[in-house]
């Protein structure tokens, strides 16, 4: 048989396995998962020895018997080399559209931790979304939201104003490790109620302290407070559970109401705090 010959005869080979892969798939994304807990498989993966399909993840192996869960007879679970190079293998994407190549066991973990996922405009009708970077930009370039560079550990002084109709606004604050914080007013029955958070897309942990000062020379009136700031993606809007500072109604101007905007000066110490 020449060599024409051979290639000829190897193609075909390959091409009758194609086809009889084609005509009844014998592998899917969840033969990946475990059979009994259903979450993506890691090595060490363990198999009946009495079947091709039946594996399972470490953590069920060392729960189950000495009995196959599924064919219910007496086995002994075996690794199972072939899968666990295909689960190492594999890798998926971002669904956040970052470049961090992910193996397929660990998509869950990235995306818990991954910085491009998406944090959401919490004004109303708008349907943006993005990471918070993005957001900043958004903020400025749709909604005129203003944005101040702040640092931390520092006391600095901010000018608060609230639209009548809807009765509340925010300002931006952007730390110094990039960090963004919104700092809201909203006029309430009893006066101006502050509330602050830092927006970020997971609750990593990182948690910032802030304190609120005010004082009133003319009426001699002042209060300061110190919370742990509130982390939020804005996924259901302005978070209501924060810890609201409070601006007396006899300290607003008389005329508040009567106007498009109140103003209003505070001072604002934001600082990282340990976990």
């Amino acid at each position: 048989m020449g060599k024409r010959e051979e290639r000829e005869k190897d193609e075909g080979g390959v091409s009758q396995r194609m086809k009889v892969g084609a005509a009844g798939p014998i592998f899917t994304m969840d033969d990946l998962d475990c059979s009994i807990c259903c979450h993506p498989m890691r090595p060490p993966i363990f198999q009946c020895q009495y079947t091709v399909g039946h594996t399972i993840c470490s953590s069920c192996h060392d729960k189950l018997p000495g009995k196959c869960c599924f064919c219910s007879l007496p086995t002994v679970y075996n690794r199972c080399n072939w899968l666990e190079y295909v689960v190492e293998s594999l890798k998926v994407a971002c669904p956040n559209g970052c470049t961090a190549s992910i193996k397929y066991y660990q998509k869950e973990e990235h995306e818990k931790e991954c910085s491009h996922a998406p944090c959401f405009c919490p004004i109303a009708n708008c349907g943006f979304s993005g990471p918070t970077a993005m957001l900043l930009e958004h903020f400025s370039s749709k909604h005129n939201l203003r944005s101040l560079e702040v640092p931390y550990s520092e006391w600095f002084g901010i000018y608060m104003h609230v639209n009548v109709d809807p009765p509340t606004s925010a300002t931006a604050l952007v730390g110094q490790d990039g960090h963004i914080f919104l700092v809201c007013m909203k006029l309430e029955s009893s006066g101006g109620v502050i509330k602050v958070c830092c927006v970020q897309p997971h609750n990593t942990g990182i948690k910032f302290k802030c304190a609120l000062a005010l004082s009133c020379t003319k009426t001699g009136y002042s209060q300061a407070t110190k919370f742990q700031t509130r982390n939020t993606n804005l996924y259901d809007g302005l978070p209501d559970d924060g810890f609201p500072f409070l601006v007396p109604k006899v300290l607003l101007p008389a005329a508040a109401l009567e106007r498009a905007l109140v103003f209003f000066w505070s001072l604002l110490d934001i600082h990282p705090i340990a976990c």
